[in-house]
C-alpha cells in the first residue's frame, strides 16, 4: 500500500471531545472516494503508531483532507492528536481505503444515518454532493447524545438552507434546556418523515448497536438489505 507524507496545516477544537486535523498531501498520486478512510501514522517516542480514520472532506479539494478525531486515552494516535499535534508536523497517511463509498451512478436518492463521531464518512459524502454540485437528493439524519457534540452544525444547516437537494435532521438523545430540535433516538417516525422514494440508498455509520438496530429497523420497514450500506469501525 502506498504511503504519503502529510503536513498538518490546521487544528480545530470542533466539539468538546473532537479535534479536526487538516492535512496537506502534495503528492498528486494521493486519491480517495467520498466515504473512505485512511491509516494515519505518527511516531511517538521513537515508536510508530497507526490508526484508521474516516475522511470528512470531499475529494474535490485535491491535496487536502480533514480528519475529525475523538479524544481517547486508549488509542495513542488519538491522544497524540489531542495533546501534542502542532501545525507543521509531518505525518503519514495511506491511500483512501474501504468500500463504504458513494458515486453518483449508485442512486439519485441517499439517506445518511450517523451516530456520534461515526458521522465522519457521511460528512464526506454530504460535502461531496454539495461541493460537486450533484443533483443527488441527500438526507442526513444525525444523532448525538449531547448537542455540543454535533460536528459542523452551522455548516450543515447552512448547506441545507441554500441547497434544495440537501436535508439535515439533527436529534439529541440527552437534550439540555437550550436544545429545541428533535430528541430521542432515530426511530420509525423520524425515518418516515424523510419521505424518500423506494430506490433510496441508506448509509449507516456509528456505534455497533446503533448500526445493527438501524439495519434491522430499515429492513422491518421494507428496505431491502441490498440498499443498506454500513461501515463497521468497531
Amino acid at each position: 500500500m502506498q504511503i504519503f507524507d502529510a503536513r498538518v496545516t490546521a487544528l480545530v477544537a470542533a466539539t468538546p471531545s473532537i479535534r479536526v486535523l487538516r492535512l496537506r498531501i502534495d503528492d498528486p498520486a494521493f486519491r480517495f472516494l467520498p466515504g473512505q478512510w485512511v491509516d494515519l501514522g505518527v511516531t511517538i517516542d521513537g515508536v510508530a503508531h497507526t490508526s484508521g480514520y474516516s475522511i470528512t472532506t470531499s475529494p474535490r479539494h485535491g491535496g487536502e483532507i480533514e480528519l475529525a478525531i475523538k479524544a481517547s486515552t486508549k488509542h495513542p494516535v488519538a491522544r497524540w492528536v489531542h495533546e501534542h499535534a502542532a501545525i507543521g508536523d509531518t505525518l503519514r497517511v495511506s491511500q483512501g481505503q474501504g468500500p463504504f463509498v458513494y458515486l453518483p451512478e449508485m442512486s439519485d436518492n441517499v439517506v445518511l444515518i450517523g451516530g456520534g463521531v461515526g458521522v465522519t464518512p457521511l460528512l464526506s459524502i454530504f460535502r461531496h454532493v454539495r461541493d460537486a454540485g450533484l443533483p443527488t437528493r441527500v438526507h442526513l439524519l444525525y444523532s448525538v447524545s449531547d448537542s455540543r457534540e454535533i460536528l459542523f452544525r452551522d455548516e450543515l444547516l447552512a448547506a441545507a438552507h441554500t441547497h434544495e437537494n440537501l436535508h439535515v435532521s439533527l436529534t439529541v438523545t440527552q437534550p439540555d434546556p437550550d436544545w429545541h430540535g428533535l430528541t430521542g433516538r432515530i426511530d420509525p417516525v423520524k425515518l418516515h418523515a424523510l419521505d424518500v422514494p423506494d430506490d433510496t440508498l441508506y448509509y449507516l455509520c456509528g456505534p455497533k448497536g446503533m448500526v445493527e438496530d438501524m439495519s434491522t429497523l430499515l429492513h422491518d420497514l421494507g428496505v431491502p438489505m441490498s440498499r443498506i450500506i454500513f461501515e463497521k469501525w468497531w
